[in-house]
């Protein structure tokens, strides 16, 4: 596995659990530091997630996808909060759908025309 180095985008995999259906399955970010425990800081659009991240936690993209101009560098969030604010087109676990029977009857009466 090779090593990232600061500025290297980074795919992150999204636990099935932090992401609703229709989610994408990894968030992309930049990586911002590397201690000398080889754990990684990463940042993605949303801020800098919490906690740190070992090697085996994310894949390093062979393209620079990312910039340090284009994520936010002054907050800190959860990998859960970055999903459900940035990537999720469906407001991440609460997948929103129809409640309908999916079947509608006709009514049997005839329409009635609206006389102006």
């Amino acid at each position: 596995m090779v090593a990232g180095k600061v500025g290297d985008s980074v795919a992150v995999p999204i636990p099935l659990v932090d992401r609703g259906r229709g989610d994408p399955r990894n968030i992309l970010g930049i990586v911002l530091d590397r201690n000398e425990n080889d754990l990684y800081t990463i940042c993605v659009k949303g801020g800098i997630l919490r906690g740190e991240y070992s090697r085996n936690q994310f894949d390093v993209c062979p393209q620079t996808l990312l910039t340090e101009q284009d994520v936010d560098q002054t907050k800190t969030i959860s990998l859960r909060q970055a999903v459900n604010v940035m990537e999720s087109s469906s407001g991440g676990q609460g997948f929103v759908r129809c409640n309908c029977s999916g079947h509608k009857k006709m009514s049997n009466q005839p329409l009635q025309v609206l006389q102006k």
